[in-house]
């Protein structure tokens, strides 16, 4: 069994499989709690019981997912496994979460029939949707659609967070808070924060490029990089530091 989970583990990390895990495990902790905890006479232990049951379940199902391929870069491969210059999945296939506030059209492809048909049902499942459907009808009795889609839309966006969060680093944490003050900075004059993270983590850094190291970032949607060689924090940077503001994530406690 221990193997298993290692093998699983070595399969999953720093790719698309994380991305889903950490969404999984966000909702299912976070609201799955909360809604759980609405049904009566239940006790803490039988809640956290569930809770770390239908993880499990999750993790399983999600570890048998089929690789997607990754997009070439030409540069080298990141020392760190938890980065890849990859796109970020959205949180549900097909739906876009950032693209319209990007200045981009969003292209919506979402196939709900497919969805539903390979989704995981079980008892719980049927309580969270009894439990979410009496939650909208106490809190917007005459507009339910609206209270659907700003739960899910919270949600989905607290999880890209929380992912970027996960996987960032400390010295380009520092670019995210030198191009906030700044506003738009030569790509060359950035440099300085990887050369003192290669100084700081060698090992990290051994094979981890410096465009690698940008790549991260501009495939979070975290700067937008110019043909002039010019780099500026993008709408979805400046929203993931007042979110880390928010949840009062110090942008200066990371190491790397």
């Amino acid at each position: 069994m221990w193997s298993w989970l290692v093998r699983q583990y070595d399969d999953v990390r720093g790719n698309f499989k994380w991305a889903v895990l950490l969404g999984l495990w966000w909702v299912i902790s976070h609201y799955g709690r909360k809604l759980l905890e609405l049904i009566p006479h239940i006790s803490d232990w039988m809640v956290w019981t569930i809770i770390v049951l239908v993880s499990a379940v999750a993790f399983m199902l999600v570890a048998k997912l089929e690789k997607k391929p990754r997009l070439e870069v030409k540069a080298e491969p990141a020392a760190s496994a938890s980065q890849t210059p990859t796109q970020p999945p959205a949180i549900i296939p097909g739906i876009p979460t950032l693209s319209g506030l990007l200045g981009q059209s969003p292209d919506i492809s979402f196939d709900a029939k497919k969805f539903f048909a390979l989704a995981y049902y079980s008892p719980v499942t049927a309580e969270t949707e009894k439990n979410i459907k009496i939650i909208a009808q106490q809190n917007s009795p005459n507009d339910k659609e609206a209270f659907y889609a700003r739960f899910i839309g919270v949600g989905v966006v607290a999880c890209q967070h929380d992912g970027t969060w996960l996987t960032i680093f400390g010295s380009q944490l520092a670019v995210l808070a030198e191009l906030n003050s700044r506003g738009l900075i030569p790509v060359i004059e950035l440099k300085k924060h990887y050369d003192k993270a290669v100084i700081d983590y060698p090992k990290t850094y051994v094979n981890y490029s410096f465009e690698n190291w940008m790549n991260y970032m501009k495939s979070r949607m975290l700067i937008a990089r110019y043909p002039s060689e010019m780099v500026e924090l993008s709408f979805n940077g400046k929203d993931f530091l007042k979110y880390l503001a928010h949840m009062g994530l110090n942008v200066n406690g990371k190491p790397n």
